[in-house]
């Protein structure tokens, strides 16, 4: 990844509202998806007594900051709620995204759910009366399924048998995993797929990770990927940590909270934009793009402050009433292509769930003391 000034004559791609093409079975799948990570939903509330999310269930902070646009931003990178310098309220949770509260020793995916305070502008959502701009992100840089039907067809098998498999059966099996990639595949120049690589990934500290949005959204004028990066000296010196066999099946708790009784942390929140629809596909959420034909430039900072980030209230607010979907926010910065759709309706489906089952009320937070401390 690069932090460059892209050259005067490039030229990005302009967002239309034809530059989606849904396949014709789409909304089906995502019915048929829906149902099946209901039954996972009902399967977790049986077993927790409680309700938690179908993906991202397991919380490791809930970090309360500020995002600071930057000034002086090129046209094709002053779009949306980065049009103009500005500091907002931000309201983090990272978690990990399996939907069962799982050790920390487990490799797989991490979670970044930002949410923007007091962000201004038509909404993408028309009954959406929030002034929040939420942004999801994980540690993968492209999303492990194509589209909806992908996910249907390849993901959904995968996730069915995840969310019943004990521990000690998924770190043996990501043992063997990382055995036969080592010493088999690799030698012979094969890989593990992609959907299996993210169990055999190194477990490293989640606040030295980096963060991408996977999937693309609208950016003003333009389509962009988000990716969220570590900066200050102390969080950039994480990067590759790994996390200790010793440490605990909270482990990534605990390594956040001793971080921020002492340290601060700047990251950098960063903008690839579309140049080429072709080598740069909307509804393929698997296809890289190339940085060299446009790479990631920083557009803001978001910087959190010496904190407790996983108090009792914290962890309660962040997990029982905040929500985070990316169909919460502004019009500029509509989420685009098969998997955001899905996310759409998943999201927004697992939320109604544990907020009913729980009880709890479902608040889009105005003023970031709302936040516990």
């Amino acid at each position: 990844m690069t932090n460059v000034a892209a050259p005067r004559t490039k030229s990005y791609l302009r967002y239309r509202e034809d530059v989606e093409h849904p396949r014709a079975d789409e909304e089906k799948d995502i019915d048929r998806i829906i149902a099946v990570l209901r039954d996972n939903n009902e399967r977790a509330y049986r077993k927790y007594k409680h309700g938690v999310r179908d993906a991202h269930a397991k919380s490791h902070g809930i970090l309360r900051g500020e995002l600071t646009v930057r000034d002086g931003l090129p046209p094709e990178l002053a779009q949306g709620m980065f049009a103009t310098p500005a500091t907002y309220p931000v309201i983090a949770r990272l978690s990990s995204t399996s939907g069962v509260i799982r050790s920390d020793q487990l490799r797989g995916v991490r979670g970044l759910g930002i949410k923007v305070l007091g962000v201004k502008g038509q909404r993408v959502l028309p009954d959406d009366t929030a002034s929040t701009q939420d942004f999801i992100m994980v540690t993968h840089r492209e999303f492990l399924f194509a589209d909806a039907h992908a996910y249907l067809t390849q993901g959904m098998p995968t996730a069915w048998v995840l969310a019943r498999l004990p521990d000690p059966v998924l770190q043996g099996g990501s043992a063997l995993l990382s055995e036969l990639d080592h010493r088999v595949l690799r030698p012979l120049g094969m890989a593990v797929p992609p959907n299996l690589g993210v169990f055999i990934r190194p477990n490293t500290h989640i606040l030295g990770e980096t963060f991408y949005s996977s999937a693309p959204l609208r950016y003003g004028d333009y389509v962009a990927k988000l990716s969220y990066v570590p900066v200050s000296p102390e969080a950039a010196a994480l990067q590759g940590i790994p996390v200790r066999a010793d440490a605990g099946i909270n482990a990534h708790q605990d390594l956040i909270v001793d971080f921020f009784a002492n340290h601060a942390a700047e990251y950098e929140l960063r903008v690839q934009l579309c140049t080429d629809a072709e080598k740069m596909p909307i509804e393929d959420a698997t296809v890289a793009w190339p940085e060299q034909d446009s790479p990631h430039r920083t557009v803001a900072t978001i910087r959190f402050d010496v904190q407790d980030p996983y108090t009792p209230e914290r962890r309660a607010y962040g997990d029982d009433v905040l929500s985070f979907n990316s169909w919460r926010g502004i019009a500029a910065h509509r989420p685009l292509g098969s998997i955001n759709r899905l996310k759409k309706r998943v999201y927004e489906a697992s939320s109604n769930f544990r907020h009913d089952v729980n009880n709890a009320p479902r608040i889009e937070p105005s003023d970031p003391a709302e936040l516990p401390r």
